[in-house]
């Protein structure tokens, strides 16, 4: 089945003697015709926002300013082109850089060398950052940067307190990456900042889709270097050890391995710390010159700084259940991975004044998709919470409302992320996350997540959200019963009582 396509199911258009109607006709129409409805929504969510407390840092900047990044490859290239560029700093946060990054490590060590002024920041997990796959670990590759230049580079790995003791030594690699994980997403250069849910490996500047949003602000850049450099603080550092490097906690920090009730503590008070110096950051007044706002958000659940959490629970019961004059609003959800927190989806099934699609990897579009070993059984996993889902909807009656989309292209993972709200009789979203959350268990109890919520008015940044999100629906198709009868979709009995077991690590 061919996808259909977003203006198709946001603005059905029926087959007449005229010629059909193009995108441009249709965006430049909306902007005249519902541009008051589409400010007033956009003012009420705003407000909102303003209303939440604790509150939260904004920063109004221009949507001339943003930029999506629509795939893997044009990110690598920006990636690349802002090292080049860098003159003061670079800091980069993920989950991981691959094993065989050489390209982007002599990228780095170029700059480096070119201009001795030139700071890097890295911080990566330490599980995942030191995990030998057999060719290398991102440590084992980045110690001969930091050899290098000494002076320039630091390096840190995020360890959860949360894997100690028995459970430490018993939990294999790659399993234990369950229990927890830095998983922010953030690449800083001087004043211009990337946001997105990838990390740093081939498959995600290659065949891995993904989301990516540049913005040329300088204070919301240093709001995330300021928070990147907070985790390092509470992070190992990677030092030369000879001919080698080992990891070492700074004087005065407990180990989150061997004292991680302490760490807890240690690392909540700075965290909360954190969060009280940047909501002091109000932009204020707005003026007509500044179309766009921009609220950092946070999710550290084993400090419980559960930000990120209250505050998509709030935009979810805005838009979900605020009913509207002029109809329903539309809201699309991504995750690469169906497991959505019980709440959001107890708060979509009960919605009533907003049409959902939930969008996420099909089987054969998960990392996990054919792997060696039990992990192969994952896929499996996220159907069948999937498949309840879509019975709740049934049951409820709210199959004509609330649709699900599988993400599927040949030779491709999925692993975007993020939500975008369209006003009622709106062709384009006004509002959109951008970020490292998944929506689900570990990104609200486990893991540290990075994310970045986005109101606009501007017309050319809007269009530029929707052809975002048309052009990775372009690779979906819709989940119907059919879906779940399909012989590769049958999964053992074990599998459900597994995946309920372990929801929270999915």
């Amino acid at each position: 089945m061919l996808p259909i396509t977003l203006l198709q199911r946001i603005v059905p258009v029926r087959k007449t003697a005229r010629a059909a109607i193009s995108l441009r006709q249709l965006t430049t129409q909306a902007s005249t015709t519902t541009l008051l409805s589409d400010h007033d929504y956009v003012a009420r969510i705003r407000q909102l926002l303003q209303d939440t407390r604790p509150a939260l840092p904004r920063f109004a900047i221009q949507g001339e300013h943003v930029k999506p990044i629509l795939g893997p490859s044009q990110f690598y290239s920006e990636m690349k082109d802002h090292i080049r560029k860098a003159q003061r700093s670079i800091t980069l946060a993920a989950l991981y850089l691959g094993h065989n990054e050489t390209d982007l490590v002599a990228a780095l060590s170029e700059a480096l060398r070119a201009r001795p002024q030139l700071k890097l920041n890295l911080l990566l997990d330490s599980l995942r950052g030191t995990r030998d796959s057999g060719q290398g670990s991102s440590a084992s590759l980045l110690y001969p940067l930091m050899k290098a230049y000494p002076n320039q580079v630091q390096i840190f790995m995020y360890h959860t307190p949360d894997l100690n003791g028995l459970l430490k030594q018993v939990m294999p690699p790659r399993f234990n990456e369950g229990i927890g994980l830095m998983h922010m997403k953030v690449y800083a250069f001087d004043d211009m900042l990337i946001m997105s849910g990838a990390n740093m490996s081939h498959d995600y500047f290659t065949n891995r889709q993904d989301r990516y949003i540049a913005f040329q602000n300088k204070d919301l850049t240093e709001y995330y270097c300021d928070l990147v450099s907070t985790v390092s603080s509470i992070s190992y550092s990677l030092l030369d050890n000879g001919d080698t490097f080992n990891l070492s906690m700074d004087d005065g920090v407990p180990d989150p391995v061997n004292d991680s009730k302490s760490f807890k503590k240690h690392a909540t008070k700075k965290a909360r710390e954190f969060l009280r110096k940047w909501s002091k950051v109000q932009q204020l007044p707005m003026d007509a010159s500044y179309d766009t706002t921009l609220h950092p958000i946070i999710q550290m659940g084993p400090f419980e700084i559960r930000q990120d959490e209250r505050v998509t629970l709030s935009i979810l019961e805005h838009i979900l259940h605020a009913k509207n004059q002029d109809g329903l609003a539309k809201m699309f959800i991504t995750s690469g991975y169906f497991n959505f927190e019980k709440r959001y989806t107890e708060t979509i099934i009960r919605s009533g004044a907003a049409d959902v699609c939930l969008i996420a990897a099909a089987p054969e579009a998960n990392g996990f998709y054919n792997s060696a070993g039990i992990s192969k059984y994952i896929p499996m996993a996220y159907t069948l919470i999937e498949r309840r889902f879509f019975n709740n909807v049934k049951r409820t009656g709210n199959a004509e409302r609330i649709k699900i989309e599988e993400y599927l292209r040949k030779g491709w993972t999925y692993h975007a992320k993020g939500l975008w709200v369209y006003p009622p009789n709106s062709v384009l979203p006004v509002m959109t996350t951008i970020g490292s959350p998944n929506f689900g268990y570990r990104s609200i109890v486990r893991d540290l997540e990075a994310q970045l919520l986005m109101v606009t008015s501007n017309h050319s940044l809007r269009k530029s959200l929707h052809e975002e999100l048309h052009a990775l629906r372009h690779y979906t198709y819709p989940v119907t019963e059919r879906t779940f009868k399909a012989v590769d979709r049958q999964a053992p009995a074990w599998v459900g009582g597994v995946s309920r077991a372990i929801r929270t690590m999915l």
